[in-house]
Order: C-alpha cells, then sequence, then structure tokens
C-alpha cells in the first residue's frame, strides 16, 4: 500500500520518485513541472529528444490536456482504458514541450490502479511516468536492482516488491485508422476487434 497522500506532497515540492506503477518500477513527477521532467532526463540519462508518457486519472483529466479527440479516439479510450494502453494524442499547451520532446503528440495512459489513480487525483495534475532505468538497460522488476548511479540522482524510492508485468501496448488513431506502436495484449485485442482499421506494417514504429 503506497502512502498516497505523502507522496502527492513531495511530487508538489517537484521531487522525482521511483514508486511501483500499473506496469513495473516507474520514474514519475509532475508532468507540468518542467524542472522535475529535466531531472528526469538527467536521472536517466535519456536523450532529451525522446519523449516520455504521462498517466492521468480519468478521462476528464485526459481531455483536459489534449486537443479535440475524434470519434475513433473517443471510442478507444472508452473501451480499453483504464488500462494497460498508452495511446498518443495531439497535445494542448498545458503539457510542456520537454515532456514531449517538442512533439505535438503526447502518450497518455489512465493506470487501472486505484491507489495510481487516486494519487494523480489529489494531485490534479499528470505525471510523468517512465522505466526506472538507465536508458537502454533491461526493465527493473525488484528496487534492489535499480542501478546505483540512477538512484543517486532520484529524490525517494519505494519499495512495492517484485513487479513482472508487461509495459502498456502503445497506439495511435490517424484518421480512420490505428497504428499500432508497440504490441500488448490490448494490442492483440484492438487488432481482433478493429481489423479492418489496423494500419499494415505499422509494427515497426516502436517508441
Amino acid at each position: 500500500m503506497i502512502k498516497v497522500e505523502e507522496i502527492v506532497n513531495n511530487l508538489k515540492l517537484g521531487q522525482v520518485i521511483i514508486m511501483p506503477t500499473d506496469t513495473t518500477y516507474g520514474i514519475v513527477c509532475d508532468a507540468t513541472n518542467t524542472e522535475a521532467v529535466a531531472k528526469v532526463y538527467a536521472a536517466k540519462k535519456r536523450d532529451l529528444t525522446k519523449p516520455l508518457l504521462i498517466l492521468v486519472s480519468d478521462e476528464e483529466m485526459l481531455n483536459k490536456y489534449t486537443k479535440e479527440l475524434s470519434s475513433l479516439e473517443k471510442e478507444l479510450v472508452t473501451k480499453y482504458l483504464p488500462g494497460p494502453l498508452t495511446m498518443l494524442f495531439l497535445k494542448n499547451n498545458l503539457i510542456p514541450d520537454i515532456v514531449t520532446a517538442s512533439s505535438p503528440y503526447v502518450g497518455i495512459r489512465i493506470p487501472a490502479e486505484e491507489d495510481l489513480q487516486q494519487l494523480i487525483k489529489l494531485l490534479a495534475k499528470p505525471i510523468v511516468a517512465t522505466s526506472a532505468n538507465i536508458s537502454g538497460s533491461e526493465i527493473i522488476t525488484r528496487v534492489t536492482d535499480i542501478e546505483p548511479d540512477l538512484i543517486s540522482n532520484i529524490d525517494s524510492v519505494i519499495d512495492g516488491g517484485i513487479i513482472e508485468k508487461e509495459p502498456s501496448s502503445l497506439i495511435q488513431v490517424q484518421g480512420e485508422k490505428i497504428k499500432i506502436l508497440r504490441d500488448g495484449k490490448i494490442a492483440q485485442q484492438i487488432i481482433k476487434d478493429y481489423a479492418s482499421k489496423i494500419e499494415k506494417n505499422s509494427y515497426h514504429c516502436v517508441i
């Protein structure tokens, strides 16, 4: 059980935290705090040209930080979220460019875990959530495996035991077509449900 209110207070102070997320151990911060986001990039040694994903608490918050969704985007959000699905949307100016590496698109997921939803609701802002590893390293399943060089640049670490969930599926709607950017269980379900709308040869577009 994570101490939601304590984490929220620390995020409001601009801290960068490693904690369990809905998929794996993640580095999280207030996605609207550019200094905190910069600390995430520095801690991971991540290229500033590579965007970060964000988590929101619900559809209302998703709509607050994106431009108007298409009918197909709305349908997919309603049908598959919350859950391990990240979707690329056109962002609005409430999301700093550093989060998306100046791309007009932002990757957003609504986590299914109630604690995580509550945390984001209390913060009243989306959070960056990126894997708790140095860029290019293996995904971390327990805090004892986190690189010391990474921990030295993190404000706090929350141990949630062993986490062995797969990364989220990643998709993007373009017109009436759906691009599969990263495969996964939900991506496979979407392929079955929307076979005629899946863009062919889209699997190479991995983020």
